[in-house]
């Protein structure tokens, strides 16, 4: 039996294939237009504009305080000498705490007390210091049912739980109880990325091959031709 004769020419319709894809290549490369990408200084931010976790530490439950170099419980003073005390008078101790929270003026409004290591809510019931946000949520309701829905507040962790745990920062954890306002927080640069480029409108020298740049003159436009009553 006489073996089969493999040719090894290549079909004509091959190279023709080959350069059409050159020619396309090379048209390509001469009527594509040159691009001038601007390259911007980037915006310098410092270390401590960067808070990726929580912004405070917030106390522990049962809460501990040092004093004279000693961590000692609440009640480790508290439980030996009298509740009350006179409003008007100066704190001989906490006197770090500088209590500016609205209405709100006055130690035993949220601890408990007979029991400085519990807080206390409406109705004569209490919680421990881990579940502060109970506490809070008995005047800040609104902004308490969005800490829930996760739109107030700070998660860290996994959003798709099938990946790992994620955590819902408490409202201690990021305010200060006695004054909960923040200080002014100096902002993050804006975004700016080569795509972005000179923000500036020319029409004169529009790129009519960019639809986002047409899309932002036609927005444009249009403002205009309302701001004037569509005359020109």
């Amino acid at each position: 039996m006489t073996p089969t004769k493999t040719s090894n020419h290549t079909p004509i319709a091959g190279y023709f294939v080959g350069v059409g894809f050159l020619i396309t290549a090379v048209a390509l490369a001469v009527q594509s237009p040159s691009v001038d990408i601007p390259i911007i200084e980037k915006p310098a931010v410092r270390v401590e504009q960067i808070v990726p976790g929580q912004r405070r530490v917030a106390l522990s439950d049962p809460p501990m305080i040092n004093i004279g170099t000693l961590n000692q419980r609440c009640n480790d003073c508290h439980a030996i000498f009298k509740q009350d005390r006179d409003p008007e008078s100066e704190l001989r101790q906490h006197t770090h705490v500088k209590l500016s929270h609205g209405n709100n003026d006055a130690c035993l409004n949220c601890h408990d007390k007979d029991d400085r290591e519990r807080l206390t809510l409406r109705g004569g019931k209490t919680v421990g210091y881990d579940q502060i946000e109970q506490l809070c949520a008995q005047c800040h309701g609104p902004v308490y049912r969005d800490w829930q829905l996760g739109t107030h507040g700070k998660t860290m962790g996994y959003w798709n739980a099938d990946l790992g745990e994620s955590i819902k920062l408490v409202c201690s954890q990021c305010h200060d109880p006695h004054h909960p306002t923040y200080n002014p927080i100096e902002p993050l640069p804006g975004p700016n990325t080569l795509r972005m480029g000179d923000q500036h409108i020319d029409h004169e020298m529009i790129n009519e091959r960019n639809p986002l740049t047409r899309w932002r003159l036609r927005d444009h436009d249009d403002t205009h031709d309302s701001d004037h009553g569509g005359d020109h």
